[in-house]
This record gives structure tokens, C-alpha cells and sequence, in this order.
């Protein structure tokens, strides 16, 4: 963002002032966006800075400059404030080195070594399935593209379990005579074989249909939506949660999902799980479509057969973000985020406060 400070008199004291504040408000901008704070109650007025220049009222702009500027003070002490508190803190905008679209729906593998993620459907490309080699927690190494499964239309939310079977989403070949989404297949270096629809878990109703899923580490237990799409939306206005139990080589929706998530499906939109090694601590997105609000939450249950307890907000994730995913380790927090500034998809990261006692 660049600031054009004109109609005003060549040397005005005023104007260089006004251009010496707005240069200092767009590099604090982009520190905060590149630490990943929440900077989006900014933005509008630095946007009426430059309008308020362009109309030479200096004095104008100079005082919304001044207010700019405490506002990233009073950021800075909020977003310490919350951290103080957070179970997940320290957001850091993750590095994907090689590699400049948008990022999503992060997963890292279980020996914690890649990330897959897919890109954003656009007017220049499809929504694609990719992945990354880890260098640390905040770099990656970008790859390339995962074989063969990518098409035209929608790949998206891969997840894998520790024997690489991997599970991903698909709207290829999605018609009243096929309404399935979720598709399996086995992983290995860079590209997905033996690949089959999961036709069981598809409601089988037209709009309906599983936009994402999570699997177990063991490959035991899928975690999946329900999910209604209207015609031209492009989110969903109805969502829920269920589980399904591998019984032989399918996947068997429970009857008890309702229970199991009652405490989550209550809300009417609710999407991207991602679970814990042991299954008990569930990370998810809720959609408020009357607010045009995203939150992320976190809910845990004292063992596998109990339902998940009230959900907390996790409020060190703020904006349009969405997909929470953990690391390997369970000690980082994964999520994808819109920037404010130029409007792209990156992946963030949090680090857990205590790490050794999990729930």
C-alpha cells in the first residue's frame, strides 16, 4: 500500500509530515500483517488517510495518522493480552519457499516431515492438492503437486493416516448419478494410488455432500461433514458433523455421531476438523453466516465413546480464517488465514503454552 500525498504546496511542513507518518504506518502495517495480527479495523482508515490527502486536508489526515498509529499500540497490548491467557499463541505467518499462491487447508503427515495443502480455485487455476517438505516449524519447501489426482474441478482437505493412506475431497465426476466427494487412495512419494470413491458416506442427496474430512492417525476413524451447498454458494448454509468406523474396507457412518457432537452441531454451520492422536481433543471451524463471522474452536472429551464438551474459541485466531490442523508433535496449531493487505490465502502457525499436558 502506497500513499499519494498531492494538491498541496511544494515544501509544506504539513505534507511531509503527513508523508513521513503514513510511510512509518505502512511498514507497522506490514510487520503486524507478517506476525499475523488482526489488523483489519485498520486498513479502512488508512485508506481514508490517502483520500483525505488526495483532497489536501492535511490537517485531517496528520490527526487520523496520529490515531492510526496509537491504534497499533493498543493492538500490540491487546494481542499480548490475549496471548497471556491463550492455550495457543506466538502467530507466525509460515514460509512456503518456491511456491506463491494461495495456501489452505493445511495437513502435516504424521512423522511431521510434509505438509499438504491446496490452493484457491481461481479465474487463472483450479483448486489443487500440493505439497512441502518441512525445513523448520515456520519454512517449507515447496514440491510440487500431488499425482495424479488433480483435474478442472475442486481437490481440496487432504489428510493422511501413519500408513499413508490418504483421503481428500473431489468434485470431479459429481452428478446426480454420482454425489460422492470423498475419495481414498495410498500415498507415496509425491503421488496417490489404488484410488477409490467412498460412496458410504455420502448422503446420496443432490447439494449435499462431504466437503472435508480427518482421519485418525491409527486409519480407524473418519471425521467428516454433512454439508448443503444452495445453488451458486459458495459456502455452505448447513453443515454437521459425524464420524464413520472402518469395518473392513469401508467406512461406516455411526448412529451416535449426533451425540458424539451434539455439542458442536448445535451451531448450524460447522466444518474442517482436525483431530488429536489420541481423539480427544478436536479442532474445527464455525461459520456465522448472519455476521459473516469465521471462528476456530477447540473441544475435548475425557475418552472415545463420550461427546466432545462445550467449545471454546480459540482467539488468537482471528479474520477470515479457517481449518485448524496440528502438528506431529500436537505442540503447533496449523490454520490458513486471508490477509487483510493483498487479499491471499497463507498458512499461519501457533505454539502451544503447555505443552506437556495437552488437555
Amino acid at each position: 500500500m502506497a500513499f499519494s500525498i498531492v494538491n498541496c504546496a511544494q515544501g509544506n511542513p504539513r505534507a511531509q509530515e503527513v508523508k513521513t507518518k503514513a510511510a512509518q504506518a505502512v511498514v507497522i502495517l506490514q510487520e503486524k500483517v507478517k506476525k499475523g495480527y488482526d489488523v483489519s479495523s485498520i486498513l479502512p482508515k488508512l485508506t481514508r488517510v490517502k483520500m483525505l490527502g488526495k483532497a489536501g486536508r492535511l490537517d485531517d489526515a496528520n490527526a487520523l495518522l496520529d490515531e492510526i498509529l496509537e491504534d497499533f499500540s493498543e493492538l500490540e497490548d491487546k494481542t499480548r493480552r490475549i496471548n497471556e491467557l491463550a492455550l495457543f499463541a506466538d502467530d507466525r505467518v509460515v514460509n512456503i519457499e518456491g511456491y506463491h499462491g494461495d495456501a489452505m487447508e493445511v495437513f502435516i503427515s504424521r512423522d511431521g516431515y510434509t505438509m499438504f495443502f491446496n490452493s484457491m480455485k481461481t479465474k487463472r487455476g483450479s483448486k489443487d492438492i500440493h505439497f512441502a517438505k518441512r525445513v523448520d516449524d515456520y519454512n517449507f519447501r515447496y514440491i510440487g503437486e500431488v499425482a495424479p489426482i488433480n483435474t478442472k474441478e475442486v481437490e481440496g482437505v487432504p489428510t493422511m493416516d501413519q500408513f499413508n493412506n490418504f483421503f481428500y475431497v473431489t468434485t470431479h465426476g459429481y452428478a446426480p448419478n454420482n454425489l460422492v466427494t470423498m475419495y481414498q487412495g495410498k500415498y507415496k512419494n509425491g503421488a496417490v494410488t489404488n484410488i477409490k470413491p467412498l460412496k458410504e458416506l455420502s448422503l446420496d442427496k443432490l447439494m449435499w455432500l462431504n466437503m472435508d474430512s480427518e482421519i485418525s492417525e491409527d486409519g480407524n476413524t473418519l471425521y467428516s461433514t454433512q454439508s448443503y451447498f444452495g445453488k451458486g454458494n459458495h459456502f455452505p448454509t448447513k453443515s454437521y458433523f459425524f464420524y464413520a468406523k472402518k469395518v473392513g474396507d469401508k467406512f461406516v457412518p455411526q448412529a451416535n455421531s449426533d451425540h458424539i457432537f451434539k455439542n458442536i452441531n448445535s451451531d448450524e454451520i460447522v466444518y474442517g476438523a482436525g483431530i488429536s492422536k489420541d481423539e480427544l481433543e478436536l479442532f474445527y471451524t464455525r461459520l456465522l453466516l448472519d455476521q459473516k463471522k469465521f471462528e476456530s474452536l477447540r473441544a475435548t472429551r475425557p475418552s472415545k465413546d463420550k461427546a466432545f464438551g462445550k467449545p471454546q474459541v480459540i482467539k488468537t485466531i482471528t479474520g477470515f480464517s479457517e481449518a485448524p490442523a496440528l502438528s506431529a508433535d500436537e505442540n503447533l496449531l496449523y490454520y490458513h488465514k486471508k490477509s487483510p493487505v493483498d487479499g491471499k490465502f497463507r498458512i499461519h502457525v501457533l505454539h502451544r503454552r503447555n505443552p506437556a499436558g495437552h488437555h
